[in-house]
């Protein structure tokens, strides 16, 4: 546990500084707070990552470089900084600082020890191991297909796993990212204060719910659980600006970049770029041709390392689909494997196991899918069902109505900020639809069948019982029977875990059974049992390939391609 919070305190000054730098090119108005810095700093890092495992491993050189220009940066503008800390940082009370203590403790003990999702042993591992010793490799998904999915956070992963320096493989970002999705769920407590119900508390609440879920595994670096922080750290800072008003464009730009980086995590996300229409359509009314160019581009460079690395690790330019085919390579992973790779995720999470039943129809897999659920996730699913059809007939009776004229042909007045509550909802219910119609595996999209809920049922309370004086007491009633409930539960998960020794170091990832064969002289382990392989044995392959290097003969770094 110390070697996480050690490596907290590097992540979030690296990111902090990164972040700081960022918007203070972009605007120094958009720092506005310390978790948004650090955010946009991770994203940054994101891209810088990606960027530096095309040339070379993500180590310590890399860790280097990065170092050294966040101390130039912090002595070059360190009355910037000092002047930022005062604001934000001196005014704390003890209260508030022990607050804050016990929850870095409290996340980091989670991220210190618990359960290693199977994915990480199968490819999660092996993969951050092929980013810190040799960046990205071309043709690597014809050693393990499941390389070719290149989510970006195993880049994160990679630069801050820091083995070179305390010689065991840290993954400690995914607790980070937790961590910050937890801080920015604290202002909930200030309902009790007085303050008036908004719709991101109920979404706060969700996401206290699925922080709950995840605290058992934060040790594992998933790519799904950061997909799902990204979504729920966006969806609460859309809300928070539009429950304050928020006029300029800007703000919502910044989380469509980050959207497009959760894009970059997991493709699942991608619905969630609707919420573009919003910032686009205030640059265009107030005719920002500058900003519209500077954002389109800083959103291209945020998806290009990305687009990049899948070419050079697949042939595709986005693995598995098939439909654009822009490349000849000599490391091109076939297209029957690449579509055979699509269907297969997609009958897996509908509960089939089957590929050769894909194109079943959706009633009739939905309904033994549904029964398969596990507890509360019946109850997430079906809410979103009927949330998002009687959003549908609304969003549909709401264009209708928006689209009417008076008689003196001047538009219909409606309440401040309805067309971007229609936005919200609509990107809302569009990241769920597209989940359920397609790979509706629960950790696929916890955060969309948790948001469309929670968030229409806030919208809905607000508006009504929740202006009321008993409709309020009500809500803080609930509130804190829900927060004792989980803070119960979750004290009775830490405690079993107390005997587990991980209180200075991390839990390691797995160690499994394995057999080798050769590839032109190069040692391959193959899992013995079950799939899963680790992080030590290195290289690895799900099983014996028909593979050759493509360079020199010894050299992984020239890739991988499929024998004639």
């Amino acid at each position: 546990m110390a070697y996480v919070l050690l490596a907290w305190s590097y992540i979030f000054i690296t990111a902090f500084l990164t972040g700081f730098a960022l918007l203070g090119l972009l605007g120094p108005s958009l720092r506005r707070s310390t978790v948004d810095i650090v955010m946009a700093g991770l994203a940054a890092l994101l891209v810088y990552a990606q960027v530096f495992s095309l040339f070379a491993g993500v180590g310590a050189a890399a860790n280097g470089i990065l170092t050294t220009a966040c101390l130039l940066y912090a002595v070059r503008f360190r009355g910037q900084l000092a002047d930022f800390c005062r604001e934000k940082w001196m005014g704390w009370n003890p209260l508030k600082l022990a607050g804050m203590a016990a929850l870095a403790v409290a996340m980091a003990y989670g991220t210190s020890r618990g359960i290693m999702h199977v994915d990480t042993g199968l490819y999660h591992a092996q993969a951050i191991r092929w980013i810190e010793e040799y960046g990205v490799v071309p043709g690597l998904g014809n050693l393990h297909s499941r390389f070719a999915y290149n989510s970006s956070a195993l880049s994160l992963c990679a630069l801050y796993s820091l083995e070179w320096l305390v010689r065991e493989p840290l993954h400690a970002v995914q607790g980070f990212f937790a961590l910050l999705v937890a801080v920015q769920c604290v202002p909930l407590l200030s309902v009790l204060k007085g303050r008036r119900i908004a719709v991101s508390d109920f979404l706060r609440c969700g996401a206290i719910y699925y922080l709950t879920v995840l605290y058992g595994e934060m040790v594992s670096p998933a790519t799904d659980y950061f997909a799902m922080l990204l979504v729920f750290y966006i969806l609460i800072s859309w809300l928070d600006l539009m429950e304050k008003g928020e006029k300029e464009a800007e703000p919502y730009a910044l989380l469509c970049l980050l959207a497009v980086a959760a894009v970059t995590v997991k493709l699942s996300t991608a619905a969630l770029c609707l919420l573009v229409c919003r910032p686009a359509a205030m640059f265009l009314k107030n005719r920002q041709w500058k900003k519209i160019l500077l954002y389109i581009g800083l959103g291209s460079l945020t998806a290009l390392p990305w687009l990049i690395r899948n070419v050079l690790i697949s042939g595709w330019l986005v693995y598995p689909f098939t439909f654009i085919d822009l490349f000849s390579v000599d490391w091109k992973m076939g297209k029957g494997l690449a579509d055979f790779d699509s269907k297969e995720i997609q009958v897996y999470a509908r509960g089939i196991y089957d590929v050769n039943r894909y194109d079943m129809p959706f009633l009739r897999w939905a309904f033994p899918w549904f029964r398969s659920l596990k507890g509360l996730e019946k109850a997430w699913v079906a809410m979103s069902a009927l949330t998002a059809a009687a959003g549908i007939v609304f969003l549909m009776g709401a264009v209708a109505r928006m689209g009417r004229h008076r008689a003196d042909g001047k538009p219909e007045n409606r309440a401040p900020g309805y067309g971007e509550w229609l936005v919200y909802g609509a990107a809302l219910a569009a990241c769920y639809l597209a989940w359920q119609f397609s790979a509706p595996l629960v950790r696929y999209g916890y955060a969309y069948i948790i948001a469309l809920p929670t968030v229409a049922a806030g919208f809905w309370y607000c508006r009504g019982p929740g202006c009321t004086k008993v409709g309020r007491r009500l809500f803080i009633v609930l509130l804190v029977g829900f927060l004792a409930y989980k803070t119960i539960d979750l004290a009775g998960g830490i405690a079993e875990r107390a005997k587990e020794p991980w209180y200075i170091r991390q839990q390691p990832y797995g160690t499994f059974l394995a057999d080798t064969y050769e590839v032109d002289g190069i040692t391959i382990y193959v899992p013995a049992e079950g799939g899963q392989i680790g992080y030590d044995k290195f290289p690895s392959s799900p099983w014996i390939q028909e593979i050759e290097l493509r360079g020199e003969y010894g050299q992984m770094r020239y890739g991988f391609r499929r024998k004639e």
